[in-house]
């Protein structure tokens, strides 16, 4: 009689400890889905909220195009080169914030890996385009504030510019992006560990 109640005392023990181990797998869970999440709406909102900056930018550029473009040739050359630029960067981001939609967590998480890790690699190629198109644009700014014999002040004002858009773009890449990639590749490992045991 005593081994028959050891027994069922064992098997309920046994019971309580599968349910924790389950409770707490899903805790854990939890835990990585919400940090994943945190990290998966910052890059989205970072990304798509530069859509309707540059929908904003490109009817500008073609208007100072307009208004004041045919004089000076370096200008035309400046207005030219940004406007392209926009318009080539603008359907990249589109297709950066759609890949970052199909990351969804109740799928595979193989595929949900091979879209954040083309996310990276897009972002990769974007810091080389902007390694060179910055320094371009600074130069061709320098040349009109020449040939326009712009006073102090405005050369003061793109110093400041230029300073603050390198550290920015220097935080934004190595700090921001590279950070909240890195969160979402982790908790997609960490889930797909989970998953195996």
């Amino acid at each position: 009689m005593e081994l028959d109640e050891l027994k069922n005392d064992w098997a309920s023990v046994e019971e309580r400890l599968k349910k924790q181990e389950i409770l707490n797998e899903n805790i854990m869970k939890e835990m990585i889905y919400k940090k994943t999440n945190k990290s998966l709406k910052q890059l989205f909102w970072s990304d798509s909220s530069g859509i309707p900056i540059l929908l904003l930018v490109i009817p500008f550029i073609v208007y100072a195009y307009g208004k004041f473009g045919g004089k000076h040739i370096f200008w035309d050359l400046t207005v030219i080169f940004a406007g392209v630029f926009c318009i080539a960067f603008l359907p990249f981001l589109i297709y950066r914030v759609y890949g970052l939609m199909k990351i969804d967590f109740s799928e595979n998480i193989k595929r949900n890996l091979y879209y954040i890790n083309h996310y990276s690699i897009q972002i990769k190629l974007e810091k080389t385009i902007m390694a060179f198109f910055g320094p371009v644009m600074v130069i061709l700014l320098s040349i009109v504030f020449i040939e326009f014999k712009a006073d102090i002040f405005r050369w003061t004002l793109l110093i400041c510019v230029v300073i603050f858009l390198t550290l920015y773009s220097y935080w934004s890449y190595n700090k921001f992006y590279n950070n909240n990639i890195q969160s979402i590749k982790k908790s997609l490992e960490e889930l797909n560990e989970l998953k195996e045991e």
